[in-house]
């Protein structure tokens, strides 16, 4: 059935993503976990990548509070002390995910 179908093709995505992310290519990885609905995985393997700004992109678009937490877990291992663009997304993402114990510095 079509459930089936749907439940394929999301596994077939799942392994296609982690063999992007085993071999170093973490942005198809970040985008098949993205297709296959996997979002905090998605949001893993782009922090791999270290690509702060789509990081930072990717976190602007997410509705789940893990998500919000690994981009500001992230953002916090940069130079944000001197950087008030990433200090700023930090505090937005951490304040987005309500946790508020992670902006005591």
């Amino acid at each position: 059935g079509k459930d089936t179908k749907s439940q394929e093709r999301i596994n077939l995505l799942h392994r296609i993503a982690k063999v992007c992310k085993k071999q170093g290519s973490y942005h198809l990885a970040t985008k098949k976990f993205t297709q296959a609905g996997m979002k905090v995985k998605a949001m893993k393997s782009l922090i791999k990548s270290g690509d702060s700004e789509k990081i930072i992109f990717f976190a602007g678009l997410s509705k789940q509070k893990e998500v919000f937490v690994l981009a500001g877990n992230y953002l916090q291992t940069l130079d944000w002390h001197n950087d008030p663009e990433i200090m700023r997304n930090i505090i937005n993402f951490y304040t987005k995910a309500k946790a508020y114990d992670l902006l005591a510095v």
